[in-house]
C-alpha cells in the first residue's frame, strides 16, 4: 500500500471525530533542519510555490520550498515540477497597440521570464 494515514490537523493531532489525512508514501523529501524523510501532502494555500508536507518524526505537517529540500524521490521531483508550473507567476500584459515582437522582446517581458526561471529552480518568487 503507497498511502499512509495520518491524524493531524493544521499541525498537532486530529481529534477522534476527524477525518484521516492520507499521504503517498512514495513523494518522499529530505530537508536540512529535520532528519529522515517527509512526505509531499499539496498546496498550502499560503504564497506562490510553498508546499505542504508532514514530518512523521515530529507528527506534524509544515510549509516548505524547493530550495529547501535537498533530496526527493524521483516521483516527488516530477510531482514537484508540475505543481510549480501551475504556480507560475502570469505574464505582464500587453499595451494596446503593441506588436507581439515588441512584447517578447520588452524589459518587462524578459524580466518576468527571469522570474519564471528562478521560480522554477528555487520555488520562490524572485530574481
Amino acid at each position: 500500500m503507497i498511502f499512509e494515514e495520518i491524524e493531524l490537523f493544521n499541525g498537532r493531532k486530529r481529534q477522534p471525530m476527524d477525518e484521516k489525512l492520507k499521504y503517498n508514501k512514495v513523494l518522499w523529501i529530505e530537508i536540512g533542519h529535520c532528519d529522515g524523510k517527509h512526505f509531499l501532502l499539496g498546496n498550502p494555500h499560503t504564497y506562490k510555490g510553498r508546499i505542504h508536507a508532514y514530518c512523521p518524526k515530529k507528527d506534524t505537517t509544515f510549509c516548505i520550498s524547493l530550495c529547501e529540500i535537498t533530496k526527493m524521490s524521483k516521483e516527488s521531483r516530477y510531482w514537484i515540477s508540475g505543481y510549480l508550473s501551475g504556480n507560475e507567476p502570469a505574464p505582464p500584459e500587453e499595451f494596446d497597440g503593441e506588436t507581439s515582437v515588441d512584447y517578447f522582446q520588452s524589459q518587462r517581458y524578459k524580466s518576468w521570464e527571469k522570474q519564471v526561471k528562478h521560480f522554477r529552480e528555487k520555488g520562490e518568487l524572485g530574481e
